[in-house]
């Protein structure tokens, strides 16, 4: 127990004259809760960029709220922010770090509306919202239900839209040509209206769904003694590249064996579903830089006492470089030795 608990029952079992027996009974010692253990099991740097509710009992603990995103888990939902890399979130949880790039009209297909209006059009126009192409590819002039759709929703829409200083639903957005005949909805009554002859120029509201967009991805690049990941798993540390720095060469050193058990392990390897087979003696050095011992002894003839077994035969390294010689210890296929795997990448 406590010993705050216990110094506060001993004081309160010497007041019993001012106090009945059931009322000390009443008291009780509660022990208070923790920070993890209401869910404040974060720091601010863990959030990064989410929004986040500190601990009430300690400012160094945090709660992280989860941003809506595209799994599945939590769907799109009328007035989220849609971004360039096709995630979305609510607007109170605005993500600092992304590009956005339209506001959410409609629960039904994560369709979203552009943040500014596009075009002037009459009836010597081509209706087309091709040239939009602010933040994503793929827009489209919409059709008159998801017009009215907006119309429909644009209190909450413009609160987005206002949160993002973009321009809010208003106005005229013209959804179809047809002849000498324009075909629009009065964003402030939700009422079809046309236009004939359509004289009057209007803009539209490009309209895209999420599932279009398709975010741009860096390829990744590399340099030798980076360590190479595959779908977020670590397969080993490249040894060569090419002049893109997409494309070379990696290496994991596996322990020991003789050199039948080294290309046997070597070949077996499917890790990452790349091709893998023992390295040779220059990649192998790369990796381990010191495995055995280069020994002089005159001027006209050495010996290696042998550290690896590699593609290149077996051999020594020593400071990254690869050494066999015509003298050499141990260095027979069947001797124990080091060796290390390579794949292409």
């Amino acid at each position: 127990m406590n010993k705050n608990c216990k110094m506060t029952i001993g004081a309160m079992l010497l007041l019993t004259t001012a106090f009945s027996v059931a009322e000390v009974r009443a008291q009780t010692c509660v022990v208070p809760p923790t920070c993890e253990g209401l869910g404040y099991d974060k720091t601010a740097s863990d959030c990064g960029g989410l929004a986040k509710l500190r601990c009430p009992f300690d400012d160094s603990k945090y709660f992280c709220t989860a941003y809506r995103n595209p799994d599945g888990s939590v769907p799109a939902t009328v007035g989220d922010i849609v971004y360039s890399d096709g995630t979305y979130s609510s607007p109170e949880f605005n993500y600092p770090t992304k590009t956005p790039v339209g506001v959410v009209f409609s629960n039904n297909g994560g369709y979203f509306v552009a943040l500014d209006t596009y075009g002037s059009f009459n009836y010597n126009s081509t209706l087309s919202c091709d040239g939009y192409t602010t933040g994503a590819k793929n827009w489209s002039v919409p059709i008159e239900t998801q017009l009215k759709e907006m119309y429909n929703n644009r209190t909450k829409l413009n609160e987005t839209l206002n949160l993002l200083a973009s321009a809010k639903i208003d106005g005229f957005y013209i959804y179809k040509l047809s002849g000498s005949t324009s075909y629009y909805i009065d964003m402030n009554t939700g009422l079809a209206q046309s236009d004939y002859p359509a004289v009057t120029s209007r803009p539209t509201r490009c309209v895209n769904s999420i599932g279009n967009i398709q975010p741009t991805i860096e390829p990744t690049t590399y340099k030798v003694g980076d360590t190479y990941v595959k779908d977020g798993i670590a397969l080993g540390k490249v040894v060569e590249v090419d002049s893109s720095g997409q494309h070379g060469i990696l290496a994991v050193s596996m322990g020991q064996g003789d050199a039948s058990t080294a290309n046997s392990v070597c070949v077996a390897k499917t890790n990452g579903g790349l091709n893998w087979g023992l390295a040779t003696g220059i990649h192998a050095c790369t990796l381990v830089k010191k495995a055995g011992i280069y020994i002089y002894y005159t001027h006209a003839s050495d010996e290696i006492t042998c550290g690896i077994h590699s593609a290149s035969g077996s051999g020594a390294c020593d400071d990254s470089k690869w050494y066999t010689g015509p003298i050499r210890k141990n260095c027979e296929g069947t001797n124990v030795l080091g060796y290390v795997c390579e794949a292409a990448f």
